[in-house]
């Protein structure tokens, strides 16, 4: 590296756009910035066993550089594609909208520590939704649904302090990482980095 790129990445802030030379899965986690208190919101696309996308969005639980890490009920569509189509995308927007993040890859369970952990850092509502949030509540009308909270409640307290067993952890095990900037000066800029033969490989896109 020359001395003036040596300056150049002295300037640079952890949410730059990373150079081609840079590692992604590191600007990954720095882009993500995962505060528990105030986890980021993704939008994660799956592929049904028909063929037919599927798309929600999703607390981003946390991130390493083994990948980004969510939760959800074992039950759920979302994994049922999984089952049968383990590739995933995930997708994360800046609040002031002027950096996306979308990670493609391999999604994996986390470990039950891990998933526990995650658990414990959800706000009482969600701890509370996870044991309740099942097909039988759906068919619920609202006067039931109201009912059926209560019950939790006095069952479990208003912050249970142990998972469900429905409770699920999974990574999202990064192969292509696209990352997007945007200003009010100039273009927006996309780099996309692909892991190939044990490396990544940068490139330009379109903005």
């Amino acid at each position: 590296m020359t001395e003036a790129e040596m300056r150049e990445a002295e300037m640079m802030t952890t949410t730059s756009m990373p150079r081609p030379w840079d590692d992604p899965l590191g600007a990954m986690v720095a882009w993500l910035a995962i505060d528990p208190a105030a986890p980021p919101l993704g939008v994660l696309a799956t592929v049904g066993p028909d063929g037919t996308p599927h798309c929600r969005h999703l607390l981003v639980s946390g991130a390493t550089t083994e990948g980004p890490t969510f939760h959800t009920d074992s039950r759920s569509q979302k994994v049922r594609d999984l089952e049968g189509e383990a590739r995933a995308t995930l997708v994360v927007l800046s609040e002031d909208r002027t950096r996306q993040l979308t990670v493609t890859g391999t999604v994996v369970p986390t470990d039950p520590q891990e998933q526990s952990a995650s658990y414990l850092l959800r706000s009482d509502y969600l701890k509370l939704l996870a044991w309740t949030n099942d097909a039988a509540t759906a068919l619920l009308p609202p006067p039931g649904r109201r009912r059926m909270w209560a019950g939790a409640v006095e069952r479990f307290g208003p912050s249970p302090e142990q998972a469900p067993d429905t409770w699920l952890g999974l990574r999202l095990r990064p192969e292509t990482v696209t990352f997007w900037t945007a200003g009010m000066d100039e273009p927006s800029h996309r780099r996309r980095f692909q892991s190939r033969d044990g490396s990544w490989h940068a490139e330009e896109l379109p903005g």
